[in-house]
């Protein structure tokens, strides 16, 4: 068993090296265990809307996070991902998959989340065979080609627009026949001559050979229809990975309850970032969660101390 910290940051995004910042800011003793560090904002082509930045790469602003951290003596334990946490005699276990157990007075969990699948027939068939869910990461090898982009929401007329620019046709198939996002980036979807907005599409197979040659969708009209493509991007949202844990409580989609403080119902655990139940899944307000969560646990952890 390891030394008792006064806090622990679960996770390796944005949430948690602002969180580690402004508790190392505050004369805790962090440490930051992550399997890796970026989260999903490295699959972000460019950043635009991240004030003090006209324009940045997802993993450039993800690289200053991790070296403005580093800048304070913030322990880190990265390579594993961590398995439990739990609260015995009012000290917080935390264990990794290897088994080792960190001791700390505090914990934020800021894990973020990851993409969400589909679950339709052919897509772990194809899945790195065509089928994927990174446009920014696997775009380029689809240059020049016809391709499909799954959602018309946030994530998916940005990673059209990106695609734009890459591939020959690009089809974004929208179920809710509405497309969501930043009014900005939806007139240049709109605007571009080689995306077709397919309305109440409904994707139901990804068929082939060795690889992705198409796939099926179901239409307004609910007919079946087909559609040839090399490559197909599935970005419908995100879910939180919020299972290290059976101490919080959840709602339906799996985020946790916090309140106003980010606190869970469990005394010293707080929560921040896209794993949460409310806010914006915007990299400012992971940040504005984060700092608020780090304060509130550094205030914590002294009348613990004190006490």
């Amino acid at each position: 068993m390891n030394e008792t910290r006064d806090l622990i940051i679960v996770g390796g995004a944005v949430a948690a090296q602002t969180s580690a910042i402004y508790a190392a800011r505050s004369g805790m003793d962090v440490m930051v265990i992550a399997d890796s560090y970026g989260g999903q904002i490295n699959n972000t082509d460019v950043v635009e809307n991240y004030p003090g930045f006209k324009s940045i790469s997802g993993p450039d602003i993800a690289d200053r996070y991790v070296d403005h951290m580093r800048d304070y003596d913030v322990t880190e334990e990265k390579g594993e991902k961590v398995v439990d946490i739990r609260k015995d005699d009012g000290v917080f276990e935390v264990e990794n998959e290897s088994g080792e157990v960190f001791e700390s007075y505090s914990v934020i969990i800021a894990t973020g989340g990851h993409r969400r699948r589909l679950d339709v027939p052919g897509e772990d068939e194809f899945e790195n065979k065509g089928v994927g869910y990174c446009a920014v990461c696997d775009g380029p090898l689809y240059k020049g080609e016809t391709v499909a982009v799954i959602g018309g929401g946030y994530a998916g007329t940005e990673a059209a627009l990106y695609l734009s620019d890459i591939c020959e046709k690009v089809y974004v198939l929208s179920r809710s026949g509405v497309l969501k996002g930043e009014e900005i980036t939806i007139d240049k979807v709109k605007k571009a001559e080689n995306v077709e907005v397919l309305e109440q599409a409904l994707t139901q197979e990804f068929y082939g050979d060795q690889m992705l040659k198409g796939l099926k969708y179901e239409d307004k009209n609910d007919e079946i229809q087909k559609l040839e493509v090399t490559g197909a991007f599935v970005e419908i949202g995100t879910v939180p990975n919020s299972d290290i844990t059976s101490q919080v409580e959840t709602d339906d989609s799996g985020h946790i309850k916090v309140n106003q403080d980010l606190e869970t119902g469990v005394e010293g655990l707080y929560a921040a970032g896209d794993v949460v139940d409310w806010g914006a899944q915007q990299l400012i307000v992971s940040g504005g969660q984060a700092c608020q969560a780090a304060l509130n646990a550094a205030d914590y952890v002294k009348e613990v101390k004190s006490s």
